[in-house]
């Protein structure tokens, strides 16, 4: 609201008329007008999370099977309603986003935005150049062939127990896919971690532990990948009465 509104009588806030300038309202609990014409409310705000998930939990929001879910890891007042950002199997670790952003979710998750998430895999035996290579041009699975791997690396072997860690890194979100590619060239995955999804690492982030995705985290991811939202808003949901817009960006 501009301060010349408020000058002018023009603005209220419950019925109220408001003279001083600098004056806070909440838009989600209070009705601003300008000439009684009722103000817009700003952008829905949405809450971005990431979770070190351990192995053993399943990354939905109901299943009467599982022992325990992606969502009980994570406690947020006023218990919004939190999703997986794309899936990570029982059996495998790391990264995965939750968020109740439906337009977040599906910009980072649909493999037409090309949003890389980055794997550590522990595999049994010493893949080849050769053998890695296929993977960087795409294998034929069942469900037909991968797209080829955004970038794969060979860590370390370990020769007193025959396993080696590969990092690689791709874009599509089929159903335990790094562990097929790698069955496909021979080299069985034995523990896989997620260690990246865009460029948001994950850190020193212990096992089952969960943090707030940065301001600087979203705001990269969305313009990384395109999403341009209005609802994607992250802001302390008060309206400065003195300035020309609700301020949704804290």
């Amino acid at each position: 609201m501009s301060e010349q509104w408020i000058r002018e009588g023009r603005v209220a806030v419950d019925g109220q008329i408001i003279t001083q300038l600098g004056t806070k309202a909440d838009p989600d609990t209070q009705k601003i007008t300008v000439d009684g014409r009722p103000v817009p409310k700003p952008p829905a705000r949405y809450s971005y999370v990431a979770v070190n998930k351990p192995k053993g939990v399943t990354c939905t929001v109901s299943d009467r099977h599982a022992e325990r879910l992606i969502t009980d890891l994570v406690d947020l007042p006023g218990n919004p309603s939190l999703r997986p950002v794309g899936r990570l199997d029982a059996n495998s670790e790391g990264l995965i986003f939750l968020s109740d952003d439906g337009n977040f979710i599906y910009r980072l998750t649909h493999p037409r935005y090309h949003v890389t998430k980055t794997y550590v895999a522990t595999v049994r035996g010493v893949p080849t150049t050769e053998d890695l290579a296929k993977l960087s041009t795409g294998v034929r699975l069942e469900d037909g062939v991968t797209a080829p791997a955004d970038k794969v690396r060979l860590v370390k072997s370990f020769p007193d127990n025959d396993t080696t860690d590969i990092e690689i890194g791709i874009h599509e979100g089929r159903k335990r896919q790094v562990r097929r590619m790698f069955d496909y060239i021979g080299y069985p995955v034995l523990r896989l971690v997620r260690t990246k999804i865009g460029d948001v690492t994950l850190g020193g982030l212990p096992a089952s532990a969960w943090r707030h995705l940065t301001k600087t985290e979203i705001n990269k991811l969305l313009e990384e990948y395109a999403v341009k939202s209005a609802g994607s808003a992250i802001g302390n949901g008060h309206a400065d009465l003195s300035q020309k817009g609700s301020n949704s960006n804290g």
